[in-house]
C-alpha cells in the first residue's frame, strides 16, 4: 500500500532546506532554526551557494552534492528560482516538497503560468508537494515544526488545515495562552498539488488527530471533500470557517491564494451535508476544536452552570438556550445538598450562584462532584475558578494595610487542582471553565496545561458546549442512505433530444420532463388557439389558470401572461384574446387551479467546480422576506432529502397547522432526490426552478417550472 504523501511531509526522516542562511532575520533561517528547535531527530541538509556552515550544520552548495536522497525538500527562495530547484529535487530523486515561496497564481496570469510549470515538473518526476505560498507544517508528536514560529506547550489533539498560513504560525502564542495546542497543523497555501481533501484523508487515519479545524477560502474538489468529510465526521468532529461567501471575501480570497470562492449558502449546505460544525470566527475554530478534542462526549443537552457571579452565569444560560441546550432546575435532593454548603443569600437552583466566594475547594471539588453526579446533568460550565491571579490583583491593597508579602497572600488563596483535573474522566462528562484571568493565575494555568478548556468569555464557553451538543446531534443523525443510480428514463432522453437547440426549456416541456421522473405536476394542456383552450378547460373543469406561452419569455408574470381563477368560458376567451392582442404568436398553457395555503419552491443550480446544487425553500409571496433555504449537493440520498426538509426554519408549517393536513414529507423528499437525478443525467441544464410547489391535501404538486440550459453559473 502506498503511503499518503502527507505522511512523508509531516514526518520526514531527512530534510533538504534551500533558503536558510546565518542571518536569523531571514524567513528561511527562522524556519530552519524552528525545525532544529522543535526536536526533529532526522538529518537536516541546508543548501546555500556560499555558506559552508549554517548554525552548526554543514551546508551544501548544490542539491546534487547531498550525501543521500532526503525524504523532503523545503524551498524558501525567490519565486524565479523555485522551478529550477524543483527540477534539481526531481533529478536527485526527492519525492516530496514544501514550497514556502509565494508569487504564483495568487498574483495573476504570469503567476498562474509559473504554477502550471511547477505542476508539470512535479508530474514528470512523480513528486507531491505542499504549497506554493504556504508557511509549512507542524507535527507536535513527531516532532517537526517547519513554520516561522516556535511551538509551546505539550503535544495536543487538535489538527488544523488552513488556507491561511497565519492561522498555523502567527497564532501559536495566542493558542498557548489559551491552553490550546496542535497535534498537526498544515498550511496548504495555493493547493497546487496537495489540497484540503488530501489533508482530510490524512487526518482520517491519524490517531493523534481527535478533532479537525479548517480555515477555508474555497474547496477545489467539493464532491470528494463531501465524501471524505462524511467518513471523518462519523469518527471525529470537523469545525470549519468559510470566508469567501461575500463579494468582498471572494475578492480577498482570489488575491490571497488565487482561490475561486462560492456563495455562502452553497458552503452552508455542504457543511450540513457533511456533518461539519460551522464556526463564524477563527477563535471559534480553535475553541470548538479544543473542547471537542479534549473532553468526554456530551451525551445530552442538560447543562449545569456553577458561578461565583450572576452576570456570567446568566450570559452562559442565555447562549445555551439560543443553541437548543437546557439549563434545567436541579433535582430537589441535589438542591438540598448544595444549599447546606452555601451562604443563605446564594442560589442553589441552576445556575448555582455562589456569589463572590474564595473557597476554591467548594467550586473545584465539592460542588462539581455533586452536579456531575446527578443523572439529570450531562455537562458542566463553571465561571470563577481563580486563585493567585486574584491574590496579585488584591495585593497592593493587602500590602498597604498589613505589610504582608505576596507569597503570604497567595497561600491564602491557592487552590489544589488535583481533584478537579480528574473530574471529566471520573464522571465521563465535559467541563468548560471561564475566568477573566490568564496564565498568570495558578488555577487557570493548571487547567490549561492539563487539557481542561479555559476561556476568558462566558459566551464563548457556552458556545463551546453548544458545539459539543451539535457534534452529538451529528453523530446521532441517521447514517446517509446509499444513493441508487437510476437509468435515464427513455421518454426524458427523447424529450431532451427534441429541443437540443433551445436555450430555455418552456414551462410545459419542463413539467413533462419532471413527469418522466415521476414528479407530480398540475394537470394541464398546451394548446395553440383560443378554441383549443376552451376544449382544454372543459376537460379539466373550471376554475382554471391560463398562461400565455412565448418562447423567449421565461418569466410570465412580469409580462401579464398569467391569469388565475378563471371561472367560465367567457372569462377564459377574454383572457386568451387579450394575450393574443399583445403577443400574436402566443400559445396557451391551460392548467387546473390548485388551491393551497402553503407553498414551497425547489430548484437546481450549477456553481462552478461544484456538483449540482439542489435547493428547497419556503415559497409564496413572502418567500424573499422569510429567506428560508436549505441546500445539498447531488446526488441526494433519501437521508439528504429528509435533512434538507428538517433544516427549513419554517418546517413546523409542514406539520398539521391551523386546520391544514401534515405535508407528505416522503413525497416532498422524493421530488428533491429525483431533481438531483435529473440534474446528473442532463449536465447541459444549468438551472431548474420549481416555484411554486403547492401543497394540496398534504401532497406537493409542481405548479410552475423553468429550466435553462447552458454552462456553469458564477457568483449570484
Amino acid at each position: 500500500m502506498i503511503a499518503h504523501p502527507l505522511k512523508h511531509i509531516m514526518a520526514p526522516k531527512s530534510i533538504a532546506i534551500v533558503g536558510a542562511s546565518n542571518n536569523p532575520s531571514k524567513m528561511g533561517t527562522m524556519q530552519f532554526l524552528n525545525i532544529i528547535q522543535s526536536g526533529f531527530q532526522g538529518e537536516i541538509y541546508p543548501v546555500h551557494p556560499k555558506e559552508k556552515i549554517i548554525f552548526g550544520k554543514k551546508a551544501y552548495n548544490n542539491i546534487k552534492d547531498l550525501p543521500t536522497i532526503p525524504d523532503l525538500g523545503v524551498l524558501i527562495v525567490p519565486t524565479k528560482l523555485v522551478c529550477q530547484f524543483m527540477e534539481d529535487f526531481g533529478l536527485l530523486g526527492i519525492k516530496h516538497a514544501l514550497i514556502i515561496t509565494a508569487g504564483f497564481k495568487e498574483i495573476g496570469d504570469d503567476g498562474k503560468q509559473l504554477e502550471k510549470k511547477l505542476l508539470n515538473i512535479a508530474a514528470r518526476y512523480g513528486m507531491r508537494f505542499l504549497g506554493p505560498n504556504c508557511l509549512g507544517v507542524i507535527n507536535t508528536h513527531f516532532p517537526f515544526n517547519s513554520t516561522v514560529a516556535p511551538v509551546q506547550g505539550k503535544p495536543g489533539a487538535l489538527s488544523i488545515a488552513s488556507q491561511s498560513g497565519t492561522y498555523v504560525a502567527q497564532t501559536l502564542l495566542y493558542l498557548y495562552n489559551r491552553g490550546i495546542t496542535f497535534s498537526k497543523a498544515i498550511s496548504v497555501g495555493n493547493e497546487a498539488n496537495i489540497d484540503l481533501v488530501d489533508c482530510l484523508e490524512y487526518f482520517l487515519e491519524d490517531d493523534t488527530s481527535k478533532a479537525i479545524g479548517l480555515y477555508i477560502e474555497s474547496i477545489r474538489r467539493p464532491d470528494r471533500f463531501l465524501e471524505v468529510a462524511r467518513k471523518l465526521t462519523a469518527k471525529k468532529p470537523i469545525i470549519a470557517q468559510y470566508v469567501g461567501g461575500t463579494d468582498a471575501g471572494a475578492r480577498s480570497c482570489s488575491s490571497h491564494t488565487g482561490a475561486m470562492a462560492g456563495p455562502d449558502y452553497v458552503y452552508q449546505g455542504l457543511f450540513e451535508q457533511a456533518g461539519i460544525i460551522r464556526a463564524q470566527t477563527i477563535e471559534e475554530v480553535y475553541a470548538f476544536g479544543h473542547v471537542l478534542s479534549t473532553q468526554p462526549p456530551l451525551k445530552g443537552k442538560r447543562i449545569a452552570i456553577l458561578t461565583n457571579s450572576g452576570g456570567p452565569g446568566t450570559a452562559m444560560a442565555s447562549i445555551l438556550d439560543q443553541h437548543g441546550l437546557e439549563v434545567p432546575p436541579l433535582l430537589p435532593e441535589i438542591q438540598k445538598k448544595i444549599k447546606s454548603l452555601l451562604p443563605g443569600h446564594a442560589s442553589a437552583t441552576n445556575p448555582v450562584d455562589l456569589t463572590f466566594h474564595t473557597d476554591m475547594t467548594l467550586i473545584t471539588e465539592t460542588l462539581p462532584n455533586i452536579l456531575l453526579g446527578s443523572n439529570d446533568i450531562d455537562g458542566l460550565l463553571i465561571h470563577g475558578i481563580m486563585d493567585t491571579g486574584w491574590a496579585e490583583l488584591f495585593f497592593p491593597v493587602y500590602k498597604s494595610f498589613t505589610g504582608g508579602s505576596l507569597d503570604d497572600l497567595k497561600k491564602m488563596f491557592i487552590a489544589n487542582m488535583d481533584a478537579f483535573l480528574k473530574l471529566p474522566e471520573t464522571w465521563k462528562k465535559p467541563i468548560i471553565v471561564n475566568s477573566f484571568f490568564g496564565r498568570e493565575d495558578h488555577a487557570k494555568n493548571t487547567l490549561m496545561d492539563n487539557g481542561i478548556p479555559g476561556t476568558t468569555s462566558p459566551e464563548l464557553a457556552a458556545k463551546m458546549m453548544a458545539a459539543m451538543y451539535e457534534y452529538t446531534c451529528i453523530q446521532n443523525r441517521s447514517s446517509p442512505s446509499s444513493f441508487t443510480e437510476i437509468p435515464i428514463p427513455k421518454a426524458a432522453q427523447e424529450r431532451m433530444a427534441s429541443f437540443e437547440s433551445k436555450a430555455i426549456i418552456t414551462e410545459f416541456q419542463a413539467k413533462q420532463l419532471l413527469k418522466d421522473y415521476g414528479i407530480s405536476v398540475c394537470r394541464e394542456f398546451f394548446v395553440g388557439s383560443v378554441h383549443e383552450a376552451v376544449e382544454a378547460a372543459q376537460k379539466i373543469g373550471y376554475p382554471v389558470v391560463v398562461k400565455g406561452s412565448i418562447s423567449d419569455i421565461s418569466h410570465k408574470t412580469e409580462h401579464n401572461l398569467v391569469h388565475t381563477d378563471l371561472l367560465s368560458e367567457e372569462q377564459l376567451i377574454k383572457v386568451c384574446k387579450s394575450i393574443q392582442a399583445n403577443y400574436p404568436v402566443a400559445s396557451f398553457l391551460v392548467c387546473e387551479q390548485i388551491t393551497a395555503q402553503r407553498e414551497l419552491m425547489a430548484g437546481m443550480v450549477r456553481i462552478e467546480n461544484f456538483p449540482p446544487c439542489i435547493t428547497l425553500g419556503f415559497g409564496g409571496i413572502f418567500a424573499e422576506v422569510v429567506n428560508d433555504l436549505s441546500l445539498r449537493l447531488a446526488p441526494l440520498s433519501n437521508t439528504d432529502a429528509f435533512e434538507m426538509i428538517e433544516k427549513l426554519k419554517t418546517r413546523k408549517m409542514l406539520k398539521k397547522f391551523r386546520g391544514m393536513p401534515e405535508v407528505d414529507i416522503e413525497s416532498l423528499a422524493s421530488i428533491l432526490v429525483k431533481l438531483g437525478q435529473l440534474a446528473n443525467h442532463f449536465k447541459n441544464i444549468k438551472e431548474i426552478d420549481l416555484n411554486p410547489i403547492m401543497i394540496q391535501d398534504g401532497k406537493p404538486i409542481v405548479v410552475d417550472a423553468l429550466m435553462i440550459k447552458g454552462g456553469m453559473k458564477g457568483r449570484p
